[in-house]
């Protein structure tokens, strides 16, 4: 697991909340698996959905990290289809959220784009954060693993095993060699975040997990499974002086309802020539 540094003090009062979901539960979920979705987002994550698929194109050179993601390399990869909501409390601004994805060698490329209304934050109140996660499996009925950028800056990495349960687990991969790149940009009517990862292969290869040869990229056709997901924070406005609690979230993702700990789950992606 990636040592947490340099945390704001606004983030640090949620992120023990927020890493509930890299460790198989999410915030809104008991122990019973049952959720507090609050408004129409109940019936979008109750039943289990076909999963869903994308091509992951070859890229011909390293795609950039950074830009529009519709130039160079980038032009070959299709977007995905919007991300669902999965779970939801309070109300929480409308985020428009996809990603397309490109291989090679050694890396796995991902770019998420998330498009929420630009308006000012309720005085006294900070204003919504996002997590953009990415979660693969090679060996779906072994585990999965997962990188996140919480609030589009500090790192994490986990790795589960086959039942999602483990929390040992989690301590036994780092991410070695990620790279990342959060954008912002705004035209004063819509804000749009890009969240990218370089998800080396070669990283993939966790301790407490049945011993394989190191870690390669996969043969052109090979079928993953893979989720990206999305979770936004409105926090509550507090005291001057005071840290802000968590208070309205949103979950979404791109296969639904995307069990964060089942790679079973998550959708499917093959790896072209």
């Amino acid at each position: 697991m990636r040592r947490l540094v340099g945390l704001p003090a606004c983030m640090a009062a949620t992120l023990a909340v927020c890493l509930a979901g890299c460790r198989g539960m999410r915030p809104d979920l008991d122990a019973r698996g049952h959720g507090d979705t609050g408004g129409d987002a109940g019936q979008q994550g109750a039943e289990a959905q076909p999963p869903r698929n994308y091509r992951c194109e070859r890229a011909g050179e390293p795609p950039a990290l950074e830009g529009t993601f519709e130039e160079g390399a980038w032009q070959k990869a299709l977007w995905t289809e919007d991300f669902v909501v999965v779970r939801r409390r309070g109300p929480v601004g409308s985020v428009r959220t996809r990603a397309k994805m490109l291989w090679d060698d050694a890396y796995l490329y991902c770019a998420v784009e998330l498009l929420e209304p630009q308006q000012p934050s309720e005085p006294g109140a900070p204003p919504q954060r996002h997590d953009v996660d990415l979660m693969v499996s090679d060996e779906p009925q072994h585990g999965g693993y997962q990188v996140e950028l919480v609030g589009m800056g500090t790192i994490v990495d986990a790795w589960f095993d086959g039942n999602g349960t483990s929390r040992d687990g989690q301590l036994k991969w780092d991410a070695k060699g990620l790279r990342t790149s959060v954008q912002k940009a705004g035209d004063g009517a819509t804000l749009r975040w890009t969240a990218a990862f370089a998800l080396p292969w070669s990283s993939l290869s966790p301790q407490g997990r049945t011993p394989k040869p190191e870690a390669i990229a996969p043969q052109p056709g090979a079928v993953w499974r893979v989720d990206m997901g999305r979770t936004t924070w409105r926090p509550l406005a507090v005291a001057e002086g005071e840290a802000p609690e968590p208070n309205a979230f949103e979950r979404a993702a791109w296969q639904p309802p995307a069990d964060a700990t089942e790679p079973r789950g998550w959708g499917e992606v093959q790896f072209a020539p």
